[in-house]
């Protein structure tokens, strides 16, 4: 499953391939595991494995927690990692739907708020401290 909200945090890419060509051929008892840990490994939720055979959805149980995710191959700090399923509640008071995983915009700049869509990338959004008096 695929709800179409991507953070380009890259998880979904594994040793063969990314989570939607694996998928394919996930009848192969190998690439199914890497389908699989693609998914579940998946920061925003948006891909969700399936057992073909019983139609459960395969979602790993996560403590509720907060981790801020950074990219140092792409040299960005990327979303809030909101785990195991904290309510998230608008300015507005509008509670978002409660999901185990999702993640949270910290540059600003996404189209999708308060979600992560993955602009850190184009705008090379980084949360280092920078001392303008010590440079």
């Amino acid at each position: 499953m695929d709800d179409g909200r991507c953070a380009i945090a890259r998880f979904c890419h594994e040793e063969h391939g990314s989570v939607w060509q694996l998928v394919k051929k996930s009848d192969d008892p190998e690439l199914k595991k890497e389908v699989i840990r693609g998914c579940v490994n998946c920061p925003t939720g948006r891909l969700v494995a399936v057992d073909k055979e019983t139609g459960e959805k395969i979602e790993p149980e996560l403590d509720p927690c907060i981790e801020v995710l950074q990219d140092p191959e792409k040299e960005v700090s990327g979303p809030y990692y909101v785990k195991g399923k904290i309510p998230i509640e608008s300015v507005d008071g509008t509670i978002y739907e409660v999901r185990n995983r999702i993640g949270l915009c910290r540059c600003g700049e996404t189209k999708d708020t308060p979600f992560c869509d993955g602009k850190h990338l184009k705008t090379g959004f980084t949360d280092e401290y920078i001392d303008e008096e010590n440079e």
